[in-house]
């Protein structure tokens, strides 16, 4: 077993007794919490988005998914009682299954804008993380500030659906813009000479740097240094909505959700 496999079983163990197979759907994952159960509550999420959730492969080479939420999921479905079921979809599908009720509620380090509280309840912030452009290290004197990148000779990238994506057209009128829902494939898009910046969470670009020569975090931040990433669940969903503020509550005062980040940023480097 090597290094980063064993810390992917040290993460995913702390709560989790077994990691069940796919159900069907080679975009559904099962945990389960404990074996007493006999419900699962379902978790919405776009697993492209390490440290906060991607896929892997376990020991015996089948896909699971691993990550930040993941693990504040997991305790959440504990509390509540219940296995927890992982749906992976695309970012922008999340809140609209989410008011289908197709799933229980959406973790994908998703910030709360006043559009997106328009259809869904959001929880408290779990965890601040601060925007910022990853660009290729060889640009690092170019790109030092948004007005040096606010120019129409280049392309600036982000997810679609996400928060990105305002800060994108918010920030940027000049750069032509692309929006896809897969985020490797905009950091594919930034190696290849395509875009000269993609927007992401500080925690994100990082990891990409670790794992892709050549790719750095230009010298300037976006956006507000108070948004954060929080739950959703549906309209009126409050019994949901109070456990899930007791469980971030409970995992940010033990330091648990530090924890789960240290080890997500490690599993993914």
């Amino acid at each position: 077993m090597t290094k980063k496999m064993l810390v992917m079983f040290m993460v995913m163990g702390v709560i989790t007794l077994m990691v069940g197979c796919d159900m069907g759907s080679s975009n559904t994952f099962t945990f389960i919490i404990d074996e007493s159960y006999d419900e699962f509550i379902t978790m919405g999420t776009s697993a492209d988005y390490a440290p906060y959730e991607w896929l892997v492969k376990d020991e015996n080479d089948n896909q699971t998914v691993v990550g930040i939420d993941i693990e504040i999921a997991k305790v959440i479905a504990k509390h509540a009682g219940k296995n927890l079921k992982v749906i992976h979809k695309g970012f922008d599908f999340l809140l609209e299954d989410l008011a289908d009720s197709r799933v229980d509620f959406v973790i994908s380090a998703m910030t709360p804008t006043p559009e997106r509280a328009e259809i869904v309840d959001f929880s408290t912030i779990y965890y601040m993380a601060t925007q910022v452009v990853l660009i290729e290290t060889k640009n690092m004197d170019v790109y030092t500030s948004v007005e040096s990148m606010n120019i129409s000779n280049i392309r600036i990238g982000a997810q679609l659906g996400s928060i990105q994506q305002d800060y994108a057209n918010d920030l940027f009128d000049a750069p032509q813009k692309q929006f896809i829902q897969a985020v490797p494939d905009l950091v594919l898009g930034l190696t290849s000479g395509q875009l000269a910046g993609v927007i992401m969470e500080k925690p994100v670009a990082e990891g990409y740097i670790n794992n892709v020569t050549g790719l750095s975090i230009a010298k300037f931040t976006l956006g507000n240094p108070e948004d954060g990433s929080a739950v959703a669940v549906r309209k009126g969903n409050k019994a949901l909505l109070e456990l899930i503020n007791d469980t971030i509550q409970i995992l940010q005062e033990s330091g648990k959700i530090d924890q789960f980040v240290k080890d997500s940023v490690l599993l993914n480097s």
